[in-house]
């Protein structure tokens, strides 16, 4: 099978791409290694709720059927997205994983789990959270432990005493919800930053967009820094009643040592520690394998053809927002259109 433009994930990058691609009558096929589109949204954990409201959320020219103040869910967010590949008949390929890429005599050969397939161009936007994150110290526990990625709801925890490793917002609200039910304790490597997620009856959303806030490159001190925890509803109440941590040295048994010296015993621990990229399955000797280069480089590759979409604070602050990725999208796509006439 050959195709001119190939796009690796149906999540919002490549759905936004893939519209894009369509209205310019491109030949492009997207692939999903998921059995539908969205489901890696509704792998996520049960409580999940978008910080953007559905003004902020929705693909280019379907909007979300909600009203525009309302934070989707995760469930209908997969939902959107499954309706979005629907409504303009995109070509997507469900159940297709991407085991390898190779480029040979200009041409991009793509070893999926059901085809071979070439192509003269290549969009990645499978996203950067294949690989969850945890500290080395874990390999010293003899008690469970599951990272957020594996998080459903507190079922998914067994013991009373729990502890919760990592200093954003899933960390954050994991946390809180685990609060109702154990004795949770909060380890943060540095003082976690607070930000309300409504100011004066709006989402701080909307105050970013009017500032032009959103559309401004990030610098990489404050990529490193880390964003602000959002409090919502009654989080703030219940993070009040987590026992805060500093930073884990190490670990033995089910004893966990921490940076002020203090020890303490656990029944389970919970990582919220972030994904590392994984580019294993790219096989290119000029390929860059660094995020950080990519991101500097907006997304296009040294390897002639093939881009990037989904990298953290691609080309702005709102690159990692439904409502940034299709600017990154429209960017990509119109790099890739010229290159193509070209």
């Amino acid at each position: 099978m050959h195709k001119e433009i190939l796009i690796i994930g149906a999540g919002q990058c490549g759905l936004a791409a893939g519209r894009l691609l369509q209205i310019k009558n491109k030949d492009f096929l997207i692939l999903e290694k998921n059995r539908e589109v969205g489901e890696t949204w509704k792998k996520r954990y049960d409580s999940l709720k978008l910080f953007t409201p559905a003004a902020y959320s929705a693909l280019p020219g379907l909007p979300l059927a909600l009203d525009p103040k309302t934070r989707p869910t995760k469930n209908q967010i997969a939902d959107y997205f499954t309706r979005y590949a629907e409504h303009f008949d995109l070509p997507v390929s469900v159940n297709e994983g991407v085991l390898s890429i190779t480029k040979e005599n200009g041409l991009f050969k793509v070893k999926t789990t059901l085809n071979n397939i070439s192509a003269e161009k290549v969009i990645l936007a499978n996203g950067f959270c294949a690989s969850p994150q945890v500290p080395e110290w874990a390999e010293n526990l003899s008690i469970p432990y599951l990272h957020s990625s594996a998080y459903r709801n507190p079922l998914s925890v067994k013991g009373n005493k729990v502890l919760v490793v990592g200093a954003g917002n899933s960390a954050a609200q994991i946390a809180a919800e685990l609060t109702k039910y154990y004795e949770v304790h909060w380890s943060t490597w540095n003082k976690p930053r607070f930000s309300p997620l409504h100011l004066f009856g709006k989402n701080v959303l909307w105050y970013a967009e009017k500032l032009g806030k959103l559309e401004k490159p990030v610098s990489e001190k404050k990529i490193k820094k880390g964003e602000a925890i959002f409090l919502y509803d009654d989080l703030k109440k219940s993070l009040k009643k987590t026992h805060k941590r500093k930073k884990v040295v190490e670990a033995k048994g089910d004893l966990v040592t921490f940076e002020d010296g203090k020890s303490e015993p656990y029944k389970v621990v919970l990582f919220a520690t972030g994904f590392k990229p994984d580019f294993s399955f790219i096989r290119i000797d000029d390929f860059e394998y660094d995020l950080d280069a990519l991101r500097a480089q907006q997304g296009i590759s040294k390897v002639v053809g093939l881009y990037m979409l989904g990298i953290p604070y691609q080309r702005t602050r709102s690159s990692h927002l439904i409502y940034g990725s299709q600017r990154d999208a429209a960017y990509i796509v119109e790099k890739l259109s010229q290159t193509v006439t070209a």
